[in-house]
């Protein structure tokens, strides 16, 4: 049979002009569809589709009921149709509403396609491609065995087939954890990709990978945490889940564009490292009698301040621990929610659907709790609100992006807070950082210099009576860690915080409705016996926690 003869180029491009006409008419009387049943219309063709939402509905349902499940998150299930009209869409529905809350969104037969096209796909792969990573606990605990270090993780990958790209991710995954790493980050490089681990808030280099590799490291991530794979010039966020035998390690994935190709940050948040009492934070003493009283009070509000990665968010829900009971109603606004607490009712900011910070919060209000954690008071609405409900009866925790306790005023300030409503919802302003602790594996004591003997001497001047210091004698020994394979060879393993607070007393509450400036404010607590961040880390480093090469950095002499 002779071949039929091809198009011209002219032809066929009329050809894709008059399929893209269609293709937007047909979206267009979707779009028309979904304002007249007043449901939310979805182009699929530029939504990520999760595998474990997908098969929920089997393939054979999905054709005969044009319905998929394309978002699950939770309870939370997002459905999209063509008709929800159609009995057997309906009966689908019908079913899942069972199990989970269903959020139903208007779709073309267009996006249907290539929705259903998913299941094909995915079918080639086989289990390969999940919303989970299955790790057994045998596999875990052998792998564990094998890293000890960085540098074993290094072996582990480059002994692994190159093709394989789940079992580099299984490797990768497993020494992450196995180092107590906060962050995975696959950077891209003129040849390659480098894996690099954040641990106690300091990046590491772990490995290499070749181009090969990278490229399908980065298409099995795209799968896993739902995003689209032939979309490399926009950025991208999802999410997959770690499956262990007693728990879940939710990891949420960033996908951004660069120069020689995607990079990509991988956050890991195991529930077990917030499992902290307010005591495990590092707070002093003295500090902690106060703070409990305060965060027991019926109302008023509490601010935590620091930048990204300061320990903010670990202290609040240590707050929330110590508060939980069956008696109050505990409700969280967050973005996002990074851990799931029992017995708290805990919501997410849905910016594109219009829960914002303030929205949120007003919504809470209707809910009649007695304590609220916001996590992040950023713009002036959000402000005004959560100063109300701090004044009406209700305890708020929130967080300020500040660098110290005394600019939370300014900030609020600036913000555009009533200064006499702030002064009456104000209880104590708490600003921290985290410090990396000496390994206690490898720790050694050491006689300090002349320099660091001056800085004790200077810091501890003014300290009030009721702080409780180490004795300085002349034979005084600080400690630090001479490295080893247990913290890679950096003397440190794990982290502390370091705090300052002030609470807000008559004197403090006068000064705020003045408009006072950062300087003023420090000027007046200083003169009632304040103690800063630096000063409590000077007092660990004599307590033999950490150095003062760690508080140099991290906090700066003040």
């Amino acid at each position: 049979m002779p071949n039929s003869p091809r198009q011209n180029p002219l032809e066929e491009k009329l050809e894709q002009k008059l399929a893209d006409v269609r293709l937007r008419e047909e979206e267009s009387r979707a779009q028309l569809l979904a304002a007249k049943l007043k449901l939310p219309y979805l182009n699929l063709t530029a939504v990520p589709i999760n595998s474990d939402a997908l098969f929920l509905i089997s393939e054979k349902d999905a054709l005969a009921g044009q319905i998929v499940a394309i978002g699950k998150t939770e309870n939370n299930l997002k459905l999209a149709t063509v008709n929800p009209e159609n009995p057997a869409t309906k009966k689908i529905i019908d079913s899942l509403t069972k199990k989970f809350t269903c959020q139903l969104f208007l779709i073309s037969g267009h996006s249907l396609a290539q929705a259903t096209e998913r299941y094909k796909t995915t079918k080639q792969k086989g289990k390969d491609i999940t919303g989970q990573v299955e790790i057994s606990t045998e596999s875990l605990t052998e792998l564990q065995n094998e890293i000890k270090s960085l540098a074993d993780i290094k072996n582990k990958v480059e002994a692994t087939p190159q093709d394989s790209a789940t079992g580099v991710l299984e490797v990768i995954i497993a020494g992450a954890m196995q180092n107590d790493a906060s962050d995975i980050h696959l950077e891209t490089k003129e040849a390659g990709a480098l894996f690099r681990f954040r641990v106690d808030g300091v990046l590491h280099n772990v490995v290499s990978l070749s181009e090969k590799t990278y490229g399908l490291v980065i298409s099995r991530l795209k799968l896993l945490a739902g995003m689209i794979l032939n979309v490399h010039n926009k950025a991208q966020d999802g999410r997959f889940t770690i499956k262990l035998s007693d728990t879940e390690i939710e990891v949420r994935v960033s996908v951004i564009p660069g120069p020689n190709g995607e990079n990509v940050v991988m956050r890991l948040l195991n529930p077990k490292s917030i499992n902290l009492n307010i005591k495990d934070l590092g707070i002093r003493e003295d500090l902690y009698g106060r703070l409990i009283t305060e965060i027991k009070k019926p109302n008023g509000m509490i601010v935590t301040t620091g930048p990204t990665g300061s320990g903010k968010t670990t202290a609040l829900y240590a707050f929330l621990k110590e508060v939980t009971d069956p008696e109050i109603k505990i409700i969280t606004l967050e973005d996002p929610v990074e851990y799931h607490l029992d017995g708290i009712t805990q919501t997410q900011v849905e910016t594109e659907h219009g829960y914002t910070f303030a929205a949120g919060l007003r919504a809470i209000l209707r809910q009649d709790p007695d304590v609220i954690l916001v996590g992040e008071i950023r713009d002036k609405e959000t402000a005004e609100i959560a100063i109300q409900a701090a004044l009406t009866g209700h305890i708020v925790f929130s967080t300020l992006h500040t660098n110290d306790a005394a600019g939370a005023i300014p900030r609020f300030i600036d913000l555009g807070a009533n200064p006499t409503s702030l002064s009456s919802a104000l209880l104590d302003m708490l600003a921290q950082r985290l410090l990396r602790r000496v390994c206690k594996f490898c720790v050694e004591e050491y006689a300090p210099s002349a320099a660091e003997k001056a800085k004790i001497t200077k810091a501890l001047q003014g300290l009030p009576p009721t702080v409780k210091t180490p004795a300085v004698t002349n034979d005084l020994k600080l400690a630090r860690g001479k490295g080893c394979a247990k913290c890679n060879n950096t003397g440190y393993k794990g982290r502390v915080g370091v705090f300052e607070i002030i609470h807000v007393d008559p004197d403090i509450e006068k000064i705020i409705t003045k408009l006072p400036s950062h300087a003023e404010i420090l000027e007046l607590v200083k003169s009632k016996g304040f103690v800063s961040m630096y000063q409590d880390g000077v007092i660990k480093i004599l307590e033999k926690i950490t150095t003062f090469e760690e508080l140099d950095s991290i906090v700066g002499e003040r």
